[in-house]
């Protein structure tokens, strides 16, 4: 009676390991086959971007940089904060290249390199 009730409690034993098993192997594949932008925090998921263009409006903390796509001129506003990196000086007619983030709708600029314009020379 004693062997039978060991073998009983071993073989509970060794069944509830392979179930643990199984489960943790089926649990890391289904997170395997998820694509990898689902684990972004919202931060990281912005949009990364860079333009060239004519700037046509200055503000305080913002400028807008005409940008030609195909045949039609758009305008694109961008917000400047501290992490703004700029190289030239910020002026109405200045070529300008733009790298920006996307962050819930506002154009970021991260680096701006700015070309004198024709009549700052």
């Amino acid at each position: 009676m004693r062997f039978r009730a060991i073998l009983t409690l071993v073989t509970l034993f060794i069944l509830t390991v392979f179930v643990a098993c199984l489960s943790v192997a089926i649990s890391s594949d289904a997170l395997a086959s998820q694509p990898h932008g689902s684990f972004l925090t919202s931060k990281e998921a912005t949009e990364h971007a860079s333009v060239s263009g004519k700037i046509s409006a200055i503000g305080d903390a913002s400028f807008s940089v005409d940008v030609k796509k195909s045949q039609d001129l758009a305008t694109l506003q961008f917000v400047v904060d501290e992490t703004t990196k700029v190289e030239g000086r910020l002026e109405v007619g200045s070529i300008a290249t733009v790298d920006y983030r996307t962050d819930e709708g506002n154009n970021i600029a991260t680096h701006v390199v700015v070309q004198p314009s024709n009549t700052s020379r």
